[in-house]
C-alpha cells in the first residue's frame, strides 16, 4: 500500500478519535473535570482496524492534537491522554494480529506495578476487570487470529470482544496508575468506582463489539488493511 495512503488512514482514523473524544459519556470519579469518552469505542477499534502499529500511532496522534489544540483540560493527568489512547489501540492490535502474548505480558506488568504500590495493594479487587482480561487472553488468544475469517458471527464477536476488552482494561489500569502517582488518590476512590466502572466498561464492550463485528463481516477492514508487521486477520 502507498506510503501516502498508509498517512492517510493514520490521520482519519487520528481525527476520527478526536472528534470521539470529545464527546463525553461519564465523569472519571476522582479527577473533576475529566470523564470516560467515545474514544474508549474507537480507540481499540482503531488498532483493530490498523493494526498495532499504525492503530497505536493514530490513537497517539489523535492524544497530541488534543492536548496541542487545548482540547483537554490543562491537569498533569490529561496530559498522558496520548500514552493512554495509544495504548488501548496497541494492545487490541497485538490480540488481533496473534500477538496476544505480548498483550497479556504488558497487561501483567501493569497488574504488577499495581501490586507493588501500598494503594494498589490494599485495593486489588480494583484490578479484577484486568484479571480478567489476563484469563481471557489465555483462554481465547491462539485463537483469535482466525476467527477474523471464521464464516461465524459468534466467533468474530469474540475476537472483537478479547481484542477491545484487553485494550480498555490496560488503559484503564494505567489511568488509575496515573491518579495514584500524580493525586494520590485513596484507596475508597478505587472501591467506590468498582461498580460504575464495570457499568462502563460492559457499555464500552458491546459497543465496540457490534461495530467491530459489523466491520470486521463485510469485509470493511480488509480493505483498511496496512501491509507489513501491523497487518491483522
Amino acid at each position: 500500500m502507498p506510503r501516502s495512503v498508509v498517512v492517510s488512514l493514520i490521520t482519519t482514523f487520528a481525527a476520527l478519535n478526536v472528534v470521539a473524544d470529545i464527546v463525553p459519556v461519564t465523569p472519571v470519579i476522582g479527577v473533576t473535570g475529566t470523564f470516560f469518552r467515545l474514544s474508549w469505542v474507537v480507540a481499540p477499534l482503531t488498532g483493530l482496524l490498523l493494526g498495532p502499529l499504525w492503530g497505536g500511532a493514530s490513537c497517539v496522534l489523535a492524544g497530541l492534537a488534543e492536548v496541542g489544540f487545548g482540547l483537554q483540560s490543562p491537569q498533569p493527568f490529561n496530559l498522558f491522554t496520548p500514552v493512554r489512547m495509544g495504548l488501548s489501540a496497541v494492545q487490541a492490535g497485538w490480540v488481533i494480529t496473534g500477538r496476544w502474548k505480548t498483550a497479556v505480558t504488558v497487561l501483567g506488568c501493569l497488574i504488577g506495578v499495581w501490586v507493588v504500590l501500598p494503594t494498589g495493594r490494599e485495593t486489588l479487587l480494583a484490578v479484577s476487570l484486568q484479571g480478567a482480561g489476563c484469563v481471557l487472553l489465555v483462554a481465547f488468544g491462539s485463537r483469535i487470529r482466525g476467527y477474523g475469517a471464521s464464516a461465524s458471527w459468534r466467533q468474530v464477536a469474540v475476537g472483537v470482544a478479547v481484542a477491545a476488552y484487553s485494550g480498555n482494561v490496560s488503559r484503564h489500569l494505567l489511568g488509575n496508575l496515573l491518579l495514584i502517582v500524580l493525586a494520590d488518590a485513596p484507596t475508597a476512590l478505587f472501591v467506590a468506582a468498582l461498580p460504575v466502572t464495570l457499568v462502563e466498561q460492559a457499555a464500552f464492550l458491546a459497543a465496540a463489539v457490534i461495530l467491530g463485528t459489523a466491520v470486521t463481516r463485510t469485509r470493511v477492514r480488509a480493505l483498511l488493511e496496512v501491509p507489513g508487521k501491523s497487518k491483522a486477520f
